[in-house]
Formats: structure tokens, C-alpha cells, sequence
């Protein structure tokens, strides 16, 4: 007989949004955006909701991208769910 232990195991969701077809259609810029609100949320992840905003607005204005732009991706990303 084997123990629970044995047959648990961690998933490991890192990078995970790369898979999408959403994310694929993405310009290059818009991939390095994403990618870094996705790294900034899993460094807090329990302040996810919280913060998310004011990552979004430090995100685009650091790389001249539209707020309008990026909470569409993240529209369509949870439309495909």
C-alpha cells in the first residue's frame, strides 16, 4: 500500500500563459509586458488583486504601451478560459 505522500506531486505553472493562442498572436513588446506583470504577480502572489492595477500602469508606462492595450490581452485571455 502506498501513502498520499507518494502520490503527490507540485505542478509547476510558471510560464504557463506563454502556451495560450492569445499570447502567441502578441508583438514582441507586448510579450515583454505581459511577461512582466505575470513575473511582479508571482512575487506577491496573495496581493494579486490588489496590486494588479498599479502593476499594469507602472508596466505601460515603462515601455510606452497603452493600459486600454494590455487589459484587452488580459480580456480575451480569460474569454478563452
Amino acid at each position: 500500500m502506498k501513502k498520499f505522500k507518494e502520490f503527490n506531486t507540485w505542478v509547476v505553472e510558471k510560464d504557463e500563459h506563454k502556451k495560450s493562442s492569445t499570447y502567441k498572436k502578441l508583438t514582441p513588446k507586448m510579450k515583454k509586458v505581459v511577461d512582466e506583470i505575470f513575473a511582479a504577480m508571482e512575487k506577491n502572489p496573495g496581493e494579486f488583486l490588489s496590486t494588479f492595477d498599479k502593476t499594469v500602469k507602472t508596466v505601460s508606462k515603462k515601455y510606452g504601451v497603452k493600459e486600454k492595450d494590455i487589459m484587452n490581452y488580459f480580456d480575451k485571455e480569460m474569454l478563452t478560459i
